[in-house]
C-alpha cells in the first residue's frame, strides 16, 4: 500500500497548493490522507473546502485542535470520510477511527491529541491507543498525532513502536528532519510541516504574529497569502509495517 499524507493544510494557500498539484501525482497512490483542520481562513473546515480536497483527490481527512471552529462542520462530519481525535471525552461528534481499503489491504486510520501544552481535559492519547488496537480492525495502521510538545510525539512513538505501522506528527507547521523506521518496523516523523505560504508564521500574517510577540496584547488571527507549497509524507506500508519513508515538498512555482 503506497499512500500521501498531506501535513496541515492551511488556508486559501494550502487549499491552492492541493488544487495545483495532487491531480497532477494522485495516481502515484493507492490513497491520500490530508490533516484539514486549518483549512478555512486558518480555523476549521467548511463544506465547500471540504468538497475541495476531495475533488482533488484526498480519500480522508484528519482534523485537531481547531477541528470545530466552524460550526458547519457538525452538518457533515459523520457521513464523511473525516475522524477527529480519538481522545476527545465521551459523546463529541464525529468518528475515533476510519477503516480504508486499497491495494488489497486495509488500513486503520485514527489521531491522537496531544496534552502537553494543549487542552489537559482531552483523555490520555496513551491510553486512548491501547483501546483502539485492542479492537484492531485493519493490519496497517496509521496515527496522526496532533500535538504541540516534541517529547510528547517521541514518548507516543516509542509506546506504539511494533504496535502502528506509522505515526505522523501534525500541528505546529514546521516539518522536521527525523523521517526514520524503527526495527520493529513503524515509520516516524515529528512533523510533516504545514501545506500552505511559508511566507508566514505558520501560516499567519507576519504583522499580527509578530504584534502577539512585541507586544503581550490579544490579536486577531489573520491568514498569510503568498506562494503556496504542498508538504507531505510518502509511506508504503505492507503487512502491518512501514517499507518506506520519504518526506514530499512541492512549490508553486
Amino acid at each position: 500500500m503506497r499512500l500521501l499524507f498531506v501535513g496541515d493544510v492551511t488556508a486559501e494557500p494550502g487549499l491552492r497548493a492541493v488544487r495545483l498539484h495532487l491531480p497532477d501525482i494522485r495516481d502515484r497512490y493507492h490513497l491520500v490522507i490530508a490533516n484539514a483542520e486549518n483549512a478555512s481562513g486558518g480555523k476549521g473546515l467548511t463544506k465547500k473546502h471540504y468538497r475541495e480536497l476531495r475533488e482533488a483527490g484526498v480519500d480522508a481527512i484528519t482534523l485537531g485542535n481547531h477541528g470545530f471552529d466552524k460550526k458547519e462542520i457538525l452538518e457533515f462530519i459523520e457521513a464523511e470520510p473525516i475522524v477527529r481525535a480519538a481522545n476527545y471525552p465521551p459523546g463529541v461528534p464525529g468518528k475515533d477511527r476510519l477503516v480504508l481499503e486499497a491495494a488489497g489491504e486495509r488500513l486503520l486510520l485514527f489521531q491522537l491529541m496531544g496534552r502537553a501544552c494543549m487542552d489537559a481535559n482531552f483523555d490520555s492519547p496513551f491510553q486512548t491507543a491501547d483501546r483502539l488496537l485492542a479492537e484492531r480492525e485493519a493490519e496497517n495502521v496509521l496515527v496522526d498525532v496532533h500535538a504541540e510538545v516534541t517529547s510528547e510525539k517521541y514518548a507516543l512513538f516509542r509506546y506504539l513502536d511494533g504496535r502502528v505501522s506509522a505515526l505522523l506528527g501534525t500541528h505546529t507547521h514546521v516539518p522536521t528532519a527525523d523521517a526514520q523506521i524503527s526495527e520493529r518496523g513503524t515509520a516516524f516523523l515529528t512533523d510533516v510541516g504545514m501545506t500552505g505560504t511559508y511566507d508566514s508564521i505558520i501560516g499567519g500574517e507576519v504583522e499580527s504574529f509578530l504584534a502577539r510577540f512585541l507586544t503581550a496584547m490579544p490579536q486577531p488571527f489573520r491568514a498569510a497569502k503568498g506562494r503556496a507549497s504542498l508538504l507531505g509524507v510518502e509511506l508504503v506500508l505492507e503487512g502491518g509495517r512501514a517499507r518506506a519513508i520519504r518526506p514530499y515538498r512541492w512549490d508553486e512555482p
